[in-house]
């Protein structure tokens, strides 16, 4: 048989796709069950400290500190920074060299969040001991602040490392770091509950927290002890080094400087957010809870298949763009957008159609005071917030192709453009009316909930700050995509192109047409079955109806056809490394 290297690369390049698809559910699972752990702790918290709210919020408080750094220094700005400088250093190098700088920037980051932990635990201890006497909460939390600051450097190492296994294409254990930390939270609480407290909740006392503390920084070891043997098995040494000589260190702080700027703009964004919530609230009390409730129901699904979307093509992407290989590039990058519009915007029109329901099945009890009010402001946050799912998506993705060709500037420029434009739209639209309110009473009528409910009258409220967020998000991501299309126009002009971009746009517009059907179907599910306080009339009013729209979905994609269900889905578990047939385009 005649040597055909087209065909050869289009094997090749399927092979990397089905690889890829079984990366992102592998990514999917594991995220899914570290954000169910997550709910869980979050609700132990709440009911091991029920008595005591001021504990809570310390706790909360304390270990959001480890968490931002995390976020920052560790699988965010360092780790988008350094995966490419790895995967180019390895791939060109060799294991040798890429072990000298793994070892080098783990070495630096070790010396400072050490540096970091060691001042901010002598300004916690300080302050503690001088406020001690104005309100015992006040040092407590410092206290407990303190504690949970050692957890920071350990955590940010952990996903340092996990981020050298992400440029390796090992993936699952990376994605299994948030479930370590959640369960040593989880047995924290056990030891509190069993061998301090005898199962009696009534002898909890707010020092119990420091003993679930100990169990998370033990965590934190763990979550960077077993990474390493899976690295040496990779030929990645990583050890403690005095020299900071490699080439690739400089490369990586370069990189990591405006990827700091371009996500401390992102966490800027939320904090005016909370902000301005915070300052509803003196006028209409629990703004901040229902914006709160919104967004972690909205994480969800974005974590699950949006995070591990872009967490599995970023590899692709540096290994693409370091080959100089445009066409490439431009398959991965539309796949993954292809794979998130797949993904995300039927969970978009399910969760539109359901916000109601979950919100009443996991919040109206009534130890949290929720009632119908509240259940319908947290759901418009949910709705609202659901709108612009896939655009969160997109931004995760868009942003790490940028990052793999190594340009960092374009996307900090845009995220200081959306800080104002997130800014003016939140001042906006808290004042724009409620036009769901204004139009359809019944709603209101069938639960009883008076004018009197909504302090602020028809005003969104809190709910234009989702909306807000929903805009800046496709704002934004338009103009990354505008920005990368240009990029790639010069080697992907005319032919090649076309059958690049002719399936996305394909992809586009049927997940649309099929999302707003299928949101349609659910909301037709849900409103069949009458609405009743107890748990299990609430349960079968929440599960029935998913259930329904999970076999409607796939009934839909299978009767269409949809193509995007085989490539996606199917794919995954054919041994055929020959090429699925090509996507013609047309909707």
């Amino acid at each position: 048989m005649p040597y055909n290297p087209e065909a050869k690369g289009a094997a090749a390049s399927h092979e990397a796709h089905r690889k890829n698809i079984r990366a992102t559910w592998m990514i999917s699972l594991l995220t899914l069950v570290s954000r169910v752990l997550g709910y869980v702790r979050f609700i132990l918290v709440i009911h091991l400290f029920s008595t005591m709210r001021w504990v809570s919020d310390a706790f909360f408080f304390a270990f959001r500190i480890p968490n931002l750094f995390r976020n920052l220094l560790g699988e965010g700005a360092l780790s988008a920074a350094f995966i490419p400088v790895f995967v180019r250093t390895r791939e060109r190098e060799g294991t040798g060299s890429a072990s000298k700088l793994a070892s080098q920037v783990a070495t630096f980051l070790a010396a400072v969040g050490g540096f970091i932990t060691a001042v901010g635990i002598a300004i916690c201890l300080v302050l503690a001991e001088v406020w001690k006497g104005e309100g015992g909460e006040l040092a407590f939390g410092l206290r407990l602040t303190a504690v949970f600051l050692v957890f920071m450097p350990l955590t940010c190492l952990a996903a340092l490392l996990g981020g050298m296994l992400q440029g390796l294409r090992r993936f699952s254990l990376p994605a299994c770091l948030s479930i370590v930390m959640n369960l040593g939270f989880l047995a924290g609480f056990a030891y509190v509950y069993w061998w301090q407290c005898g199962g009696d909740l009534s002898q909890v006392e707010p020092s119990a927290v420091y003993p679930i503390a100990i169990f998370v920084l033990a965590a934190g070891v763990v979550e960077v002890v077993i990474q390493m043997p899976v690295l040496l098995v990779e030929g990645i040494v990583v050890a403690p080094t005095l020299g900071m000589g490699h080439p690739g260190v400089k490369s990586v702080a370069k990189a990591f400087v405006p990827t700091a700027i371009g996500l401390g703009l992102v966490q800027v964004n939320a904090f005016v957010d909370s902000l301005i919530a915070g300052n509803l609230s003196l006028d209409s009390q629990g703004a901040m809870t229902y914006l709160e409730v919104g967004f972690r129901f909205m994480q969800l699904p974005l974590g699950v298949f949006g995070v591990a979307i872009a967490t599995a093509a970023f590899p692709e992407f540096t290994s693409a763009a370091a080959g100089k290989d445009e066409n490439s590039f431009g398959r991965h990058l539309t796949r993954a957008i292809r794979m998130a519009a797949f993904f995300l915007l039927p969970a978009s029109a399910v969760l539109v159609a359901m916000a109601d329901p979950i919100v009443r099945l996991t919040c109206q009890r009534p130890d949290l005071d929720f009632d119908h009010a509240a259940v319908y402001r947290s759901s418009l946050v949910l709705v609202l917030y659901s709108a612009g799912l896939v655009f969160y998506s997109f931004r995760q993705i868009l942003v790490r192709a940028y990052y793999a060709r190594g340009e960092y500037s374009y996307p900090v420029k845009v995220a200081v453009a959306m800080v104002f434009v997130n800014l003016c739209l939140n001042l906006v639209l808290i004042n724009c009316p409620d036009l769901y309110r204004a139009n359809f009473p019944a709603y209101f009528a069938r639960y009883n909930i008076p004018a009197a409910a909504f302090p602020n009258g028809l005003a969104l409220g809190e709910a234009g700050l989702a909306l807000a967020t929903c805009l800046t998000a496709f704002i934004d991501s338009a103009i990354l995509w505008i920005g990368i299309g240009r990029r790639l126009k010069p080697a992907l002009d005319g032919e090649a192109g076309r059958k690049i971009f002719a399936p996305l746009h394909a992809t586009l517009a049927r997940m649309a047409l099929v999302s707003i059907g299928l949101g349609f179907l659910t909301w037709l599910f849900r409103d069949s079955i009458p609405y009743g306080p107890g748990l299990m009339e609430l349960l079968i009013r929440t599960i029935v109806p998913l259930v329904l729209a999970a076999g409607a979905f796939y009934v839909i994609a299978a009767v269409l056809p949809l193509p995007e269900m085989r490539e996606f889905l199917y794919s995954m578990f054919r041994k055929s490394s020959v090429p699925a047939k090509q996507d013609s385009g047309r909707a």
